[in-house]
């Protein structure tokens, strides 16, 4: 495995290709996890390709632990995409993404700013369509990344209200949208 992605790292293309093809079916099994909002399954599918592509500049050659490394790296690129976390990298089929000095430099497009606020605004009407408590625990959950058991501390409800209560605003919010 070594071998290969030192190839990779060289922008061996079939190398790298292999490679994502060994992570193929955990990739399309966590994109299935996922309803991101602006995201069909194909663009989180893309995502995943690209988080490897990632694990493969950031690997450091003779750890002997690139498999772990990047499923977690498959799978905490998904949750940062979620969170809102990942810069949208528009997905425009290029060689330009193999290589990975310049990968990191992407600057977005009039295209993204427009499709970011209209998200934005979206988020911000179906924000308003929540109960105050719901909003509440949504925005110090997800914007001030408060734990629900901080949440809970500062109130009289039980910690599972508040996973209750974040479950039900997320439906609202996903209905909403």
């Amino acid at each position: 495995m070594e071998e290969l992605i030192e190839k990779a790292k060289k922008k061996d293309e079939i190398a790298t290709g292999e490679i994502i093809e060994r992570f193929k079916y955990l990739i399309l099994k966590e994109a299935s996890k996922y309803h991101i909002p602006g995201y069909e399954f194909e663009d989180l599918v893309q995502h995943g390709y690209l988080s490897v592509i990632k694990a493969i500049s950031m690997y450091k050659l003779g750890s002997n632990s690139f498999n772990g490394y990047c499923i977690n790296a498959i799978k905490l690129n998904f949750k940062a995409l979620l969170k809102g976390q990942i810069k949208h990298f528009r997905e425009v089929p290029s060689n330009e993404m193999l290589d990975f000095e310049t990968a990191g430099n992407y600057e977005f497009t009039l295209e993204d700013e427009v499709i970011a606020h209209a998200e934005v605004k979206k988020l911000y009407a179906a924000l308003d369509k929540l109960e105050p408590l719901e909003r509440e625990i949504i925005e110090r959950y997800y914007i001030l990344d408060h734990s629900l058991g901080e949440i809970a501390c500062e109130s009289d409800k039980s910690y599972y209200q508040f996973v209750r209560l974040k479950r039900k605003a997320l439906e609202k919010l996903k209905t909403f949208m």
